[in-house]
């Protein structure tokens, strides 16, 4: 694997940053699916920023540079309005994908999470002020259980998480939390304040 947070990757203003994430550390039976991993993971401590169950999530969508309060309470607002008539959906997680710099978790079916993106960047798209980075030809949904805090050789690693192989989880999301992110490269992962919560409807 390579290293995660390199240079390119390191928040240049440092954060925190808001970001929209679903929080699947308060989804019990995704808890245990990251818990099934954690034995394999932690034998790479070293290698790997392996994530805390608190801070497990997936992100929807991030707003890379600082906002001050009055463009929090505009966010606040129109995420609320954007997301008044999103309807919760079932996403099933899993398998696990041995990643280039981060062990992922993979979200089917994708349209779910892609229309919730969607959603969350019309509404970041409203705060006079706000940039968004180009969205993706096709948005990624994933969450994920470590990120890479060096280079080594993971063929070992690939190998036995393939083999490992716990029964996928399927979680209902109806909702998504605004968050203040910090990006923690001593650690090997993110963690965040939460700013609000929206619930779907």
């Amino acid at each position: 694997m390579e290293n995660f947070f390199t240079p390119k990757k390191i928040w240049k203003d440092g954060g925190p940053f808001p970001h929209v994430l679903v929080l699947l550390g308060e989804y019990p039976e995704f808890r245990e699916y990251a818990r099934a991993h954690h034995e394999l993971l932690s034998q790479y401590a070293e290698q790997l920023g392996v994530i805390p169950e608190e801070w497990l999530h997936s992100t929807v969508q991030g707003i890379h540079h600082a906002v001050d309060d009055g463009q929090t309470d505009k966010l606040r607002v129109t995420l609320h309005e954007e997301l008044a008539d999103m309807q919760p959906f079932q996403v099933q997680l899993g398998p696990v994908w041995p990643g280039i710099t981060a062990v992922t978790v993979a979200v089917y079916p994708e349209d779910g999470m892609a229309e919730l993106n969607g959603r969350v960047r019309t509404a970041m798209e409203k705060v006079p002020g706000v940039t968004l980075r180009a969205p993706e030809l096709r948005f990624w949904s994933h969450a994920s259980l470590a990120y890479a805090r060096q280079d080594f050789t993971d063929r070992k690693l690939n190998r036995a998480l393939r083999a490992l192989r716990p029964p996928r989880v399927d979680i209902t999301i109806d909702r998504v939390h605004l968050v203040n992110q910090y990006q923690r490269p001593d650690l090997g992962y993110y963690t965040w304040d939460e700013v609000e919560e929206v619930q779907f409807g």
